[in-house]
């Protein structure tokens, strides 16, 4: 960073504890209040914030740093209106997601819910028909996202024994002879989804909140799963079109969900203890395993967060280029 004027950092959603964090080539300052950070807009040429549009016209800035996956739909329409600004993002979170999908997905073939709140009741089941577990050795599961979490989860997955296709925002090209698939993934394109439906045991979501991927899952798509299908998601919840996931698994076509994102959310911190996740009651079946959006949730994740914007600083700092957003795409 020789000879360069050091990088101004103004950082504003969710900053580390106590003191900014020393990154060569940047002056960082932390200001969590909203007001408070306005005074500094024109000061920064980087705003790590994931909502505050409001700070997004300082006479100096270049770039939006969020400190998280994906973006809102609020942060995307604002910067489509500034596209002097560029975006980039945080996938910290991954490895942690990668996990917790795992998790849900071994939790819903095995049925721990069901068994667990049995029990709990004193109930231990018809000792001649219990419970009877998915085993997934052999079987084919989608990965609906092919991402940083999607990736993270494929080596656990192919240790179960699981055939594993994935879709992509645009399918690798095979070239002459080839078949489309990376390693142990075969991958596919968006358009090509509904081809393979009918044959995967088990979906597993970890697509962002787009225009483009609101809906892939609508009740056609879920019709053509084959009857006994499992659904896992880590994504958006809007990826799954809600009364026909509802009515999926209400019958039975679907048969069970894990579902760690929702349908409505609470508004601000009183409410968290007082909302239902959706308009269809999901909690009323019991084969549907339901998490409070807490998938990246780990004791680790604070370090790992800090850690990885801090890298993107310091890329930004040295010129270069890391974890940029597609605005356009919205991730």
């Amino acid at each position: 960073m020789s000879g360069r004027e050091p990088l101004r950092v103004l950082w504003r959603a969710a900053p580390p504890a106590g003191r900014p964090p020393h990154v060569p080539g940047a002056v960082i300052r932390i200001e969590e209040d909203v007001e408070a950070a306005a005074q500094h807009a024109d000061w920064a040429d980087v705003l790590i914030d994931g909502r505050a549009s409001a700070l997004l016209d300082g006479a100096r800035l270049r770039r939006v740093v969020v400190p998280w996956a994906g973006l809102s739909p609020g942060l995307r329409d604002a910067l489509l209106e500034r596209p002097h600004l560029r975006a980039h993002n945080s996938h910290y979170n991954a490895p942690f997601v990668a996990e917790h999908m795992v998790a849900m997905l071994l939790a819903l073939a095995h049925r721990l819910r069901e068994g667990d709140e049995a029990l709990r009741r004193g109930d231990w089941g018809d000792r001649d028909r219990p419970l009877r577990s998915r085993h997934l050795g052999g079987r084919r599961a989608l990965l609906l996202g092919y991402g940083r979490i999607g990736r993270g989860a494929v080596p656990a997955l192919l240790g179960l024994g699981l055939t594993l296709s994935a879709v992509r925002r645009r399918a690798p090209d095979a070239g002459p002879g080839g078949t489309g698939s990376s390693g142990a993934v075969h991958e596919i394109g968006v358009d090509e989804v509904r081809g393979v439906l009918p044959s995967i045991d088990a979906v597993l979501c970890s697509l962002p909140g787009t225009p483009a991927t609101t809906g892939i899952m609508d009740a056609a798509a879920i019709a053509s799963l084959p009857p006994g299908a499992l659904v896992v998601n880590v994504g958006r919840a809007a990826v799954f079109d809600e009364d026909a996931l509802f009515e999926a698994l209400r019958v039975g076509h679907v048969a069970g969900a894990a579902l760690d994102v929702w349908y409505r959310y609470p508004d601000g911190k009183e409410a968290a203890r007082d909302t239902l996740p959706a308009t269809r009651p999901f909690w009323e079946l019991p084969n549907v395993l339901m998490s409070p959006h807490r998938a990246d949730a780990s004791d680790e994740s604070e370090a790992a967060r800090v850690s990885d914007v801090c890298a993107t600083i310091a890329a930004i700092a040295r010129g270069e280029e890391r974890s940029r957003l597609d605005v356009d795409a919205g991730y």
